[in-house]
């Protein structure tokens, strides 16, 4: 079933990837076709309708909004919005869709189907002869011949637009036209081979077009720009060899872009100060500014000329002589490198720009495009076997993952099991022991009451029966009513060990009455005062439960007693059907249990909680110095 699942969906992407690719061909055909046949016709003026200007608008706003975060829907709005603008015939609106639709997919690194937007926008406006935007057009066809590194085009297609800048006198473009001529001219020795007097002769020219752009953003007051500058600048003059002032200018501009929170302006002059520290041979320094740029970069889905930023790290990672990173870095470096899309954009671009010159190669320059297609279609299979060959692999390493996660899940709950069983058995035994104590006191109870009370009671009526019969001297009499006395005394505290060993009264009356009883017993003169009060039924429960309460209520008002110092404790009982409550509460002076150490405590907390958990109850102290304190055992009646 399993491979019955991955053929279906290799035929289905097969399916979908070629519709794609068909799709967007005939739409960069059909748009082209629609301009084509608008700059046939002699367009001047036309009948503006507000409401369709009104959704045209829409459209762009929302182009605009997706495509700032970086999202598809933005290629359907710009599409909807040159539909609408062509049937309304607002042909400036069109150029703008056009453009807006261009820059997306030059963020997207769709640089052949950005240039044909671009080409098809400034074929309108060089009709219309709008020189601002034809100016602003011509600025990105240079913009894009710059990322792929094409010296001549870019530099054609930026002079372009610095003419007509300048010829408009538009200051700030100016500025912005000449920094990119500047940024061109020293990347001069990546688009062709040149010679180290050349590329210091290329550094001079771009310091020229950049100190020109410096001065028009210093008479404008554009931080912005002159950040910018700053950066390119230092650039130069590291390309120059003079990292030491290199440095000056790209910390302002790092300064400016942290004090800003520019993420991706900071990201680039990140990687740039890091080149200026690797000269300078401060790789750890050039090492911590480049993983602060790959983290932003991470972070903020900046992937475009990534590869770069790698292949300065692996470099660093080398000169650190840590070879291992060094590897790792420098194989992604490749991969991204080397991946299809940048391998076949330049061609597209070249293409694309053949078209744009000459019509009458049209039918050749589509011939061209299907065989790529056809070269893009093997490739993309290629990749889909190799991803389904690893979606293979992870899916067995997770079953195997998972079938260790269910054994050790199965260890886990066998051991649970024994811990609880451990924890029965102990329970088991602690009520047995319990039990047996009980047991125990129970005979003693009733051995010292029937048996040595018994026995007492009989000499105390042989002695008084003497007492009547015989003759006694004065002196004698004192003595032996004294011996009565203390015989009364014997049979009276005899009682009093035997009731608090079994007292009689939980067995006959419960609970409550046993609890009162002893309340009165040992209630002192004056204080503490002891008060008591049962809420609900009055309900009887097993002997052995009963006994516990009891045992631990002794023992918790004792405490209380000897301990507390209070001036009152209150003995609350609460019965229900399915569950019993003691709470005893003093105003006393308390005690930080954190702090009671073991000596100072005893056993009494013990046996109370050992007492507790034998019946499965719970047992409670809250209280601070000085507050008093408060104990509650309660035990849930299953």
């Amino acid at each position: 079933m399993g491979n019955h699942f991955f053929i279906m969906y290799f035929i289905a992407f097969l399916s979908c990837l070629s519709f794609v690719q068909h799709t967007d061909a005939q739409n960069n055909t059909d748009i082209n076709l629609m301009v084509k046949n608008l700059l046939d016709q002699d367009f001047k003026t036309y009948d503006i309708h507000y409401r369709d200007s009104i959704l045209v608008n829409a459209n762009l706003k929302n182009l605009i909004r997706c495509a700032d975060n970086h999202n598809d829907s933005a290629l359907f709005f710009a599409d909807q919005a040159i539909v609408l603008a062509k049937e309304a015939g607002l042909i400036s609106m069109i150029s703008i869709a056009l453009e807006g639709k261009g820059q997306f997919l030059m963020k997207k690194e769709n640089f052949g189907a950005a240039t044909s937007c671009f080409l098809n926008a400034l074929r309108i406006e060089e009709k219309v002869n709008n020189l601002k935007r034809t100016a602003d057009l011509n600025d990105h066809l240079g913009a894009i011949y710059f990322y792929q590194e094409i010296f001549g085009k870019a530099l054609e297609f930026h002079e372009k637009a610095l003419s007509i800048y300048q010829d408009l006198k538009d200051s700030l473009n100016i500025a912005k036209t000449l920094m990119h001529l500047g940024s061109l001219h020293l990347s001069r020795e990546y688009c062709e081979t040149r010679t180290e007097e050349q590329i210091q002769k290329d550094c001079i020219d771009a310091m020229g077009y950049y100190n020109r752009s410096l001065d028009l953003y210093k008479q404008k007051n554009d931080p912005d720009g002159i950040a910018r500058l700053n950066t390119n600048i230092g650039m130069a003059y590291n390309r120059m060899g003079k990292p030491d002032i290199a440095l000056g200018f790209v910390e302002k501009s790092l300064s400016f872009y942290r004090k800003n929170n520019n993420t991706q302006d900071l990201s680039t002059s990140l990687f740039n100060i890091s080149k200026i520290y690797n000269r300078l041979l401060k790789y750890d320094e050039a090492l911590l500014c480049l993983k602060e740029a790959n983290d932003i970069c991470l972070q903020e889905h900046l992937t475009e000329g990534i590869q770069f930023l790698y292949e300065v790290i692996a470099q660093t990672y080398y000169n650190l002589k840590d070879y291992k990173n060094s590897r790792d870095f420098y194989v992604k470096y490749m991969i991204v490198r080397d991946s299809v899309y940048n391998n076949e954009k330049s061609k597209q671009i070249f293409e694309l720009e053949t078209k744009y010159q000459t019509e009458k190669k049209q039918r050749e320059i589509e011939q061209l495009t299907y065989i790529k297609q056809q070269r893009t279609q093997v490739i993309y299979i290629l990749i889909v076997t190799i991803l389904i060959a690893i979606l293979v692999g992870w899916m067995y390493f997770r079953n195997i993952t998972n079938k260790r996660i269910i054994a050790d899940q199965q260890l886990e709950i066998k051991e649970q099991q024994l811990l609880e069983l451990e924890k029965e058995r102990q329970l088991i035994a602690a009520k047995s022991v319990l039990q047996g104590e009980e047991a125990e006191r129970s005979r003693l109870a009733g051995d010292l009451h029937d048996g040595l009370g018994g026995l007492l009671t009989g000499v105390k009526f042989k002695l008084s029966s003497m007492k009547e019969n015989a003759i006694i001297t004065s002196e004698n009499l004192a003595n032996f009513n004294h011996a009565l006395n203390l015989l009364d005394t014997s049979i009276t505290e005899l009682r009093r060990v035997a009731h608090n060993m079994m007292p009689e009264t939980l067995m006959h009356f419960g609970l409550k009455t046993a609890l009162m009883d002893f309340i009165h017993q040992v209630s002192p003169e004056e204080s503490p005062i002891l008060s008591f009060s049962s809420f609900g039924e009055d309900l009887r429960f097993s002997k052995e439960l009963e006994v516990t309460i009891y045992r631990i209520t002794q023992e918790l008002i004792t405490n209380a007693i000897k301990h507390a110092q209070a001036e009152n404790i209150d003995i609350q009982l609460f019965t229900e059907p399915d569950r019993i409550c003691v709470q005893v509460v003093d105003n006393g002076v308390g005690f930080d249990r954190d702090r009671l150490d073991s000596t100072k405590k005893g056993h009494g907390l013990k046996n109370i909680q050992d007492r507790a958990t034998a019946f499965n109850g719970r047992f409670e102290i809250l209280s601070q110095p000085g507050k008093g304190s408060e104990s509650t055992i309660e035990f849930l009646i299953s």
